[in-house]
C-alpha cells in the first residue's frame, strides 16, 4: 500500500483528518478523493485518474446508506493524511497485480558507447519513450538513465551508462523519470490501487509529480522492492490550482 513518507516543507510527522466516505476503502494506504456531486463523501481514485485529492488513508472503511441494526452509524469515517505538500511512496508492481515482479530485459546485442541497451523486446508498444532504465545486473547494476527514444529493440538514453553492457546483462525499466520535471507527468495504479502498475505505457493518467526514484538492482530485490515517490499535482488543499 502506498504511505505518505514527508512533505516539500520538510515534515515528516502526517496532518491526520477524519472524513465521512461516499465508497468503500478496503485497506489504508489509499488516496481518497473529494466527493463529486451525489456522493455522500470520499472516494477512492480510479487506477488511472486522481482528481481532487484529499490526502492517503490510514485505515478502512466499508460504505453503508441504511441504518444498522448492530449499534454502528450508517455515516463511516475514514483518517486521512491531509498536506498539499505531501509526498506518497507507492511499490512498483510488474503488472496490474500488486506484488507482481518486474520484467527483466535481457542484453541481446552488446553495448559499445553506454548509450543504448538493446534487447529481444520491444520498448515501443508499450511506449516507454521517456521512462527510465536502470541495470539489475552485470556491469551497470544500480545506474538508471532516461529513456530519450526507443524502437521495437532498442532503449536509447543521452546519457551513457558508465559501462558497456555484454550480452546476458538485465535491466527493469518503468514508466517514470524526471524528478521535479515542470512537465505533467503520469502514474497509473494496480487493480486494487495498493501499488503503481509502471511497466504500462507512457501515457496521460493519474497526473503527478516524481520527487524521487527508489530503483534498486539484484543486491536491493529490484523487481519487488524498487518505489516511486510523488506528489499529487490535483490537491483539493492545493489554493494555487
Amino acid at each position: 500500500m502506498g504511505e505518505f513518507v514527508y512533505d516539500l516543507a520538510g515534515n515528516t510527522s502526517p496532518f491526520v483528518k477524519k472524513y465521512a466516505i461516499g465508497g468503500t476503502f478496503s485497506d489504508a494506504g489509499i488516496l481518497a478523493e473529494a466527493p463529486d456531486a451525489g456522493q455522500a463523501g470520499i472516494t477512492a481514485p480510479t487506477t488511472t485518474a486522481t482528481a481532487d485529492v484529499v490526502g492517503i488513508t490510514t485505515d478502512v472503511g466499508t460504505y453503508v446508506t441504511a441504518q444498522q441494526t448492530d449499534g454502528t452509524s450508517a455515516n463511516r469515517i475514514v483518517a486521512v493524511v491531509v498536506n498539499p505538500l505531501a509526498v506518497y511512496r507507492f511499490i512498483i508492481s510488474g503488472g496490474a497485480t500488486e506484488g507482481t515482479a518486474m520484467t527483466l530485459r535481457d542484453v541481446t546485442t552488446a553495448q559499445t558507447d553506454g548509450l543504448s541497451v538493446i534487447t529481444g523486446d520491444d520498448w515501443s508498444s508499450p511506449q516507454f519513450d521517456e521512462g527510465v532504465v536502470w541495470g539489475y545486473d552485470g556491469a551497470n547494476a544500480g545506474q538508471a538513465r532516461k529513456i530519450t527514444s526507443t524502437s521495437t529493440t532498442t532503449a536509447t538514453v543521452t546519457v551513457a551508462f558508465d559501462r558497456d553492457s555484454p550480452i546476458g546483462d538485465n535491466y527493469l525499466y518503468a514508466n517514470a523519470w524526471a524528478p521535479a520535471d515542470a512537465t505533467a507527468l503520469t502514474a497509473q495504479f494496480t487493480t486494487n490501487l495498493y501499488q503503481l502498475d509502471a511497466q504500462t505505457a507512457v501515457g496521460s493518467d493519474a497526473v503527478v509529480t516524481y520527487v524521487e526514484l527508489e530503483l534498486y538492482d539484484v543486491g536491493g530485490d529490484g523487481r519487488t522492492k524498487s518505489a516511486i515517490h510523488f506528489q499529487s499535482r490535483d490537491h483539493v488543499f492545493n489554493l494555487s490550482t
